[in-house]
């Protein structure tokens, strides 16, 4: 992916691939284990699952990661498994329209009604937004929109690998790419210029949420890894977090690359049992 990416007309034609393949779908223990309804905002699917068994008040409000370009993918549900899994929470995952086809406005719209509908369902004082990569964006993103606009805001924030800003400005990141095998600088801005309209500022809120005030929000989770370009992103936001005494809880793991909690290895287990510690020390749910 990351020389795909780097390269122009490569890197829509591996879009356009992902387009047509289509998104991956809840696996089989999902299917056998949760009720799964589907429906519609505005023309994309938004699906949400309640285990049929030993259901949590938890509610978690799932954003894929995937440069706001790339379908969700299997990894993505075979992880929300293990979250219902382990904690019984129900869950609500929009497929929210993709760049370069759809721009950062009209994603923001159906998730923020995808949003509306977990609340008047759930309770926003029971739902934990989470998400991976652009996901993570998103979800930082989606927080600072409802404490903007006085909305309801989750219990909670957890974000994996975040993807913070569109510009890769910092300096620190030209170094991280030789060691990040999926991401590279230059992908990271062709990436955000596919969700931004032409003549607009890469740095704009909430396309890229890491220039908004962090204070006002609920508690953080936020994981990087050492090896991955993004781990400038959240050093960044737990210094702007620090000077606000906002509540972020930044963990950072030795030599693992991007979205690593999502992977079949030890340190994902580990980051998979912080994540339900901390879901289970939030606030008494309803």
């Amino acid at each position: 992916m990351k020389k795909r990416l780097l390269r122009a007309g490569a890197a829509e034609k591996f879009v356009t691939r992902d387009h047509a393949k289509g998104p991956a779908l809840p696996g089989r223990w999902l299917r056998k284990n949760c009720e799964i309804g589907e429906s519609e905002i505005d023309g994309c699917r938004l699906f949400e699952i309640r285990p049929i068994k030993n259901a949590a008040p938890l509610h978690i409000f799932y954003l894929h990661g995937g440069g706001y370009v790339f379908n969700i993918v299997s990894l993505h549900w075979h992880f929300i498994k293990k979250l219902v899994k382990q904690t019984g929470a129900s869950c609500s995952v929009p497929l929210y329209p993709l760049a370069p086809e759809y721009k950062w406005d009209q994603s923001y719209a159906m998730v923020m009604q995808a949003y509306e509908k977990a609340v008047a369902t759930y309770g926003a004082q029971n739902i934990v937004v989470m998400g991976d990569s652009a996901g993570g964006g998103f979800s930082l993103g989606l927080a600072q929109t409802l404490r903007n606009d006085n909305g309801p805001l989750p219990c909670k924030l957890v974000l994996l690998s975040p993807y913070l800003d569109h510009t890769a400005a910092d300096p620190m990141q030209a170094e991280l790419e030789n060691t990040d095998v999926l991401i590279s600088v230059e992908g990271i801005r062709r990436l955000g210029s596919w969700w931004m309209r032409e003549g607009e500022d890469p740095a704009m809120f909430p396309a890229s949420p890491l220039f908004e005030p962090v204070d006002r929000l609920p508690p953080m989770l936020v994981f990087a890894g050492t090896d991955e370009v993004l781990l400038a992103d959240s050093l960044r936001l737990k210094q702007k977090g620090d000077e606000v005494a906002a509540e972020i809880d930044l963990k950072i793991y030795e030599r693992m690359q991007h979205v690593w909690m999502l992977l079949p290895i030890p340190e994902a287990k580990k980051a998979l049992e912080e994540i339900v510690g901390f879901l289970n020390r939030a606030e008494k749910l309803d």
